[in-house]
C-alpha cells in the first residue's frame, strides 16, 4: 500500500510537475535539476538531484547536488557552490540558509574567496545576507593575505577584516601575531591589503554582533 507521500511523488512525476521548471520558495527562485519529492504532512520538498537557488534580493546564487526546502523556514543543500553579489565564492559540503534570520551557514570542507581574501578555509563560514558580513570560525586560514586565526570577520561595505586571536599574519611588510582574545584590523584599498592596526572602539562596535 502506498503512503500519501509516495502517492504524491508518483503523481508529480506522472503529471510532469517534477520536471526542471523554476518555482518560487520563500523569496528564492529554485530551478530543480530533476524530479521533486513533496511531503504532504510537512510541506517540505526534496530535490534529490539538486538544482539552482537564486535570491535576487540578497544577491546570492547557490548550485548544489541535492537540496531540501522547508516552507518559509530554511533551505539545506549538499555539495554546494555559492556566489555573492560582492564577488565572493563559497564552497562546502553542507549549507543551511535560514530564511527568517537571513544567515547562510556552511560546514564541511569549507572554502571562501573574493577579490581580497584568497584560499580561506575554516570549520564554519557564515554569510549574513542582509548586511554582507562574512564570518569564518575554527581553524581559520587564508593564502592571501597569509594568515591564520581563531576568527575572521569581513565587512564587504568597508572592505575591512577583523582577525581574532590567537592569530598570525605575514605580509611583505613583516609578520604580526596575537594571543587569544586579541584583535587585528586589516584595511584594504581596492584588492590590496594596505594597513593593519588594533581596532578602535568604532570598529569593535561595528564588528561586535559578529564576534559571538
Amino acid at each position: 500500500m502506498l503512503t500519501p507521500s509516495k502517492t504524491l511523488t508518483l503523481t508529480l512525476l506522472a503529471l510532469g510537475l517534477g520536471t526542471a521548471q523554476a518555482v518560487t520558495f520563500g523569496g528564492l527562485t529554485v530551478t530543480p535539476r530533476g524530479p521533486q519529492t513533496l511531503n504532504l504532512e510537512t510541506g517540505a520538498t526534496e530535490l534529490p538531484q539538486g538544482g539552482t537557488a537564486t535570491d535576487s534580493r540578497g544577491g546570492i546564487k547557490l548550485v548544489a547536488s541535492a537540496m531540501q526546502l522547508s516552507p518559509g523556514s530554511a533551505l539545506k543543500a549538499q555539495n554546494a557552490t555559492l556566489t555573492t553579489r560582492q564577488g565572493g565564492t563559497l564552497r562546502a559540503q553542507n549549507v543551511t540558509y535560514d530564511l527568517k534570520a537571513g544567515t547562510l551557514t556552511a560546514t564541511g570542507n569549507v572554502t571562501y574567496a573574493d577579490a581580497r581574501l584568497k584560499g580561506v578555509t575554516a570549520n564554519t563560514i557564515t554569510l549574513y545576507v542582509k548586511t554582507g558580513f562574512v564570518t569564518a570560525t575554527g581553524g581559520v586560514k587564508a593564502t592571501t593575505p597569509a594568515l591564520s586565526g581563531a576568527l575572521l570577520v569581513f565587512d564587504s561595505q568597508t572592505m575591512q577584516t577583523l582577525l581574532g586571536g590567537p592569530f598570525s599574519l605575514k605580509t611583505s611588510a613583516g609578520a604580526k601575531a596575537g594571543a587569544a582574545g586579541e584583535r587585528l584590523l586589516l584595511a584594504f584599498a581596492g584588492n590590496r591589503l594596505t594597513r593593519t592596526s588594533a581596532p578602535d572602539a568604532g570598529a569593535l562596535a561595528r564588528f561586535g554582533p559578529y564576534l559571538k
